[in-house]
């Protein structure tokens, strides 16, 4: 493991500035004029938050923006075709692997979770995949990955032969994905990509996303999971910060990416719901009236998820930050490089700012130690019994 996968440690250091301590004077009650003044100002700063924010529902049911010919045009070319680079990588090696080891059948069964705009099914095809099953909390991004579909399906190349999306609530009791599949279907790989920041608001809700990746997850199954590097956000939070003038700390150095803390103080405690707001030019957020719509996402505390991945099963078995996964792989995969980031040259290094955005990710590759036996997985489903909110795509 690389040294830039070691935790973040939350402390209640006094090294960090901490909110001003108010004197009470013992025997005297504040004044009535002075706990509006405090209340109307609590209600303004909240008021401006909701409006400086958007949910990451909301904001991703209105960006229909990510095509092909956009991503041409967009002012982070290199970055966007370089994180497809790292998924495509990591699709290849694992389905691969999966395969020399004779631990799947010829066809894959895949789950992915967040899957968007149906933007890594090409991959998954690529890959030898059967069956592929995409869930999303935007029913926008849905559309998009059925009307996607449906502009591909006449290449052969591209097809799989079960396509399923739903929306659902990722991280809710309710709808566990569990309850939402035939008793027999099982998944060879779980993918999430750039979603779980949204997802560990608190240990509840990190619990139903490990629920909802290992309930039908093979024995020896594979999750592919690029998430935030929290290490690397906090470290530049706290060498670069600015207050902005409600006294939030902003990280806005590069033209592309801006990052906002109420604080900097992490309990050692409280390793789930430490919130923060981000926006990434044509991917996170948005500016409007060049004010920057911020979507609240939550750090990632590497020793917590590494406790609840443990409690389900799973162990961690790569861990790298993009830049380290970069440097193990670029060698192996450079004719990959070549096609999907489109260098102009073999010498070509990326824009620094758009590689200081790579470096705010990491990738994470967990092994499920239990599950179902691969004899009694059906690969080739009819799927009659799906609930009616699941959308079945014609691949004939």
């Amino acid at each position: 493991m690389s040294s830039s996968s070691q935790s973040l440690q939350f402390t209640d250091s006094e090294s960090h500035e901490r909110a001003p301590i108010k004197k009470v004077h013992i025997g005297h009650e504040p004044e009535i004029g002075q706990i509006q003044q405090e209340i109307e100002y609590d209600n303004k700063r909240i008021d401006q938050k909701q409006k400086n924010t958007v949910t990451a529902k909301d904001y991703y049911n209105q960006q229909l923006k990510n095509t092909e010919t956009h991503r041409r045009i967009s002012k982070l070319y290199y970055l966007r075709n370089f994180q497809n680079w790292v998924k495509a990588v990591l699709i290849n090696e694992y389905s691969k692997k999966c395969n020399q080891n004779k631990l799947c059948f010829k066809l894959l069964n895949v789950f992915e979770m967040g899957c968007g705009k149906g933007g890594d099914m090409y991959k998954w095809s690529k890959a030898g995949t059967g069956l592929w099953f995409g869930i999303d909390i935007s029913s926008e991004s849905l559309k998009e990955a059925e009307r996607r579909h449906k502009t591909q399906k006449e290449d052969k190349k591209k097809q799989i032969q079960k396509i399923y999306l739903m929306e659902t609530k990722a991280d809710s009791d309710s709808t566990l994905f569990r309850s939402r599949l035939p008793q027999d279907i099982y998944f060879d790989f779980v993918s999430m990509q750039f979603m779980a920041n949204l997802l560990f608001s608190s240990e509840q809700a990190v619990e139903n996303m490990f629920e909802n990746m290992t309930c039908r997850l093979t024995n020896q199954g594979i999750v592919l999971m690029t998430i935030t590097d929290s290490n690397v956000l906090v470290k530049k939070m706290r060498e670069f910060t600015t207050k902005d003038i409600e006294g939030n700390y902003v990280y806005s150095r590069n033209q592309y990416f801006s990052i906002k803390f109420d604080s900097l103080q992490f309990s050692k405690n409280k390793p789930f719901g430490q919130q923060y707001y981000f926006y990434l030019e044509d991917s996170v957020g948005f500016k409007e009236d060049n004010q920057i719509k911020y979507v609240p996402e939550y750090l990632i505390e590497l020793q917590a998820f590494e406790q609840k991945a443990k409690e389900y099963n799973l162990e961690i078995i790569e861990n790298l930050n993009f830049i380290d996964f970069f440097e193990k792989y670029k060698q192996k995969h450079s004719d990959l490089l070549k096609i999907m980031v489109k260098p102009p040259s073999d010498e070509w290094k990326m824009p620094m700012d758009q590689w200081e955005i790579a470096h705010l990710y990491r990738v994470v590759v967990l092994r499920h130690l239990k599950g179902q036996a691969q004899p009694k997985i059906r690969r080739h489903p009819h799927l009659t019994e799906l609930p009616d909110s699941v959308l079945e795509l014609d691949n004939e």
